[in-house]
């Protein structure tokens, strides 16, 4: 009579234990230590069923972090927010007590981008037609951007896209022929999300005169995620109550520039 399985003495298994089986329909024996795991079925094991579904290291990490579901440059970090401990993935700027920078540096420049100097009228709050840009950004997902209409003279308009909600810092810089006694320049920010002014970034009266001069100004304000912002001059009085001109003077181009950067949350 043959022995029933449930009579076999329990023993942890080694790589000398023997196995009995069956290979194409004769009976075999063989050590646990022969055996071949590359020439048994099913492999490579899924995630689900406790494998990684690949082959290889590279492959293997991929697989089990979800890489081809995440954002470029993203990292892998511990996120102790919950109950418990979990691995995830994140922006590096977004780490708790990593500060996020975010700027952009854009020029009004004759000539480029379809866009041409022109005299900004007395007594007229001008949008200045930025129409060139450097950004940078810590972030894999936010950048301020800026958006140039290509027009020449007058019909150029530039807005900005903020966004993040929180503080901004604008600094800017006027360079204008023109400039005479009592002459009043203004410039400010205007908020196209609200239609409305958000802010004067600085205001002077000339007292001197004065062929050509520079101004700069820097405020700070804070705005919605997404908000759009243009930048305004405006020439006011004067002697002869000019139209004042961007600088053309090489040492001094261009004309007007900015700088933009996001500073943090309130």
């Amino acid at each position: 009579m043959a022995t029933k399985f449930s009579q076999f003495s329990a023993v942890a298994p080694s790589g000398t234990t023997e196995i009995v089986g069956l290979d194409g329909g004769s009976n075999a024996k063989f050590a646990i230590s022969t055996l071949n795991v590359g020439n048994l079925g099913g492999l490579p094991l899924s995630i689900g069923n406790g494998g990684t579904g690949q082959t290889t290291q590279p492959l293997a990490l991929d697989a089990i972090t979800d890489a081809n579901n995440q954002v470029a440059n993203d990292i892998l970090y511990i996120d102790g927010s919950g109950a418990s401990n979990v691995a995830a993935f994140t922006d590096p700027s977004r780490l708790p007590g990593v500060p996020e920078r975010i700027g952009i540096y854009a020029e009004y420049q004759n000539g480029t981008a379809g866009g041409t100097y022109f005299n900004f009228p007395n007594g007229g709050n001008t949008d200045i037609p930025f129409n060139f840009s450097q950004n940078w950004s810590t972030s894999n997902i936010n950048s301020i951007s800026m958006t140039f209409n290509g027009q020449a003279g007058a019909a150029g308009n530039t807005t900005f896209t903020l966004p993040l909600s929180g503080y901004y810092k604008f600094t800017v810089n006027l360079n204008f022929f023109d400039q005479v006694q009592g002459l009043k320049v203004t410039s400010n920010l205007f908020n196209v999300s609200t239609s409305a002014q958000k802010g004067v970034i600085f205001q002077r009266c000339e007292a001197n005169v004065t062929i050509e001069q520079m101004y700069v100004g820097v405020a700070t304000q804070i705005f919605t995620a997404n908000d759009q912002v243009q930048i305004y001059a405006e020439f006011s009085g004067g002697t002869g109550t000019p139209d004042p001109y961007p600088s053309t003077t090489s040492a001094n181009y261009p004309g007007a520039s900015v700088l933009i950067e996001y500073l943090g949350q309130p």
